[in-house]
């Protein structure tokens, strides 16, 4: 138990305030007294005690009213309140309870009884406090583990961004050197040509090849130079935080355009793309829904891993007040036993690591994404929903308020 708990005593009658100050002093208790409705409230503005006193008969209001009153305001409602009350009284300790005391101490007073009555409730609220104090550091835990996988998820996002990037630009780099040398090849056979006295026609010939070899190269050069400012607006995206407003379609294409550099996903997954032909504006932070639909996009990829022929289905549209976007794709779907759970912190059906050695493992999740989603979707007022009753695949959809 806190050293020096502090106990309220409401009472105003002397005799009952010298007899139980006394015995609260004698068992090291600090407390303060107030002898009406009012001097109670007023207190309470200022100190918060452990425990209150309440006696059933004041001036200007009763002990029933004010503890109703204490239950009603979030500041006092879990401080326990002991009425002070007339031993055979038991209208007056029935009603007690109703309004939310949680004892009674009987008059003429007893000391044991006194003491042992306010010991065990205040221990109980003393527990209770340090069960809330710990509650409170767990949930800082948890969101800072929360944080830190949802850093570490973003970072493979990016990380996975980044090695489909050098993937295609490997191969236009490969393409740029390559033709670079053909050129550099024709330009020394036109020089010896030239040198020999080459046919105008032929000469024409010769250089409408060597034009046609540098529109490819440019082509090439372009090719990178749009991966590359794919790259560094989503880095610009991640980082905005503030909300704007912006065009639900628009930001799909734009997220589209950045996942395209995954080679699985722009080459390997059949996409059906329905976009509303109407605006959507929302109000909104674009990392935030850019990450949202990122991990959507990556959860159907993830569940189409062995699948034949995989392909996802996007979505816009409104309806009453939202707009909204959808995935689907045509994995295994999500068995209906567990799909009322699947947007619990660090519940996931996939494996938490995969084996480094084997190319081929399933793919891993922290369970913390759909989560995540929303999470964030509901502080912009609106919802997220998964579709049940499929027999294949999985759709998630996302409302949005529409921003009018």
């Amino acid at each position: 138990m806190k050293k020096n708990p502090i106990i309220l005593l409401v009472d105003d009658i002397p005799e009952n305030i010298q007899l139980l100050g006394a015995i609260l002093k004698n068992q090291g208790y600090s407390f303060a007294l107030t002898t009406s409705g009012k001097e109670t409230y007023k207190l309470l503005e200022k100190v918060t005690p452990d425990i209150i006193l309440l006696d059933v008969m004041l001036p200007d209001e009763d002990g029933f009213k004010i503890c109703k009153n204490l239950k009603n305001i979030e500041s006092t409602k879990d401080i326990p309140v002991l009425f002070l009350t007339a031993k055979n009284d038991t209208a007056d300790k029935i009603k007690g309870f109703k309004v939310g005391a949680v004892d009674y101490i009987t008059k003429p007073f007893e000391e044991l009884e006194v003491i042992e009555r306010v010991k065990n409730h205040l221990q109980a609220k003393l527990d209770r406090d340090q069960i809330k104090a710990y509650n409170k550091e767990l949930e800082v835990i948890v969101d800072q583990r929360t944080n830190a996988l949802l850093k570490k998820e973003r970072e493979n996002i990016l990380a996975q961004f980044i090695q489909g990037v050098v993937h295609n630009i490997r191969g236009p780099i490969s393409s740029a050197l390559a033709a670079s040398d053909l050129i550099q090849a024709m330009r020394d056979d036109l020089n010896w040509k030239i040198d020999e006295g080459i046919d105008k026609n032929e000469l024409k010939k010769e250089m409408a090849e060597v034009w046609q070899i540098l529109e490819l190269n440019n082509d090439v050069l372009r090719k990178m130079s749009g991966n590359l400012e794919s790259m560094l607006r989503k880095s610009r995206t991640d980082q905005i935080q503030e909300n704007d407003v912006y065009d639900l379609n628009e930001m799909i294409l734009q997220e589209l355009e950045f996942l395209d550099v995954d080679l699985k996903f722009k080459n390997q997954v059949d996409k059906k793309i329905n976009l509303s032909s109407e605006p959507l504006a929302v109000f909104v932070s674009l990392g935030d829904i850019a990450q949202i639909f990122e991990n959507l996009i990556k959860n159907a990829m993830d569940a189409m891993y062995e699948i034949d022929n995989p392909n996802i289905v996007i979505e816009t549209g409104s309806s009453k007040g939202f707009n909204w976007f959808s995935v689907e794709d045509n994995g295994n779907g999500i068995p209906e036993n567990i799909i009322c759970n699947i947007f619990d912190p660090f519940f996931t059906t996939k494996a938490l690591q995969a084996d480094k050695n084997d190319i081929n493992a399933p793919p891993t999740g922290t369970g913390i994404g759909l989560q995540f989603c929303k999470k964030t979707v509901k502080a912009y007022n609106g919802k997220i929903e998964v579709e049940e009753g499929r027999k294949k695949g999985a759709k998630f959809t996302v409302f949005l308020p529409a921003f009018t």
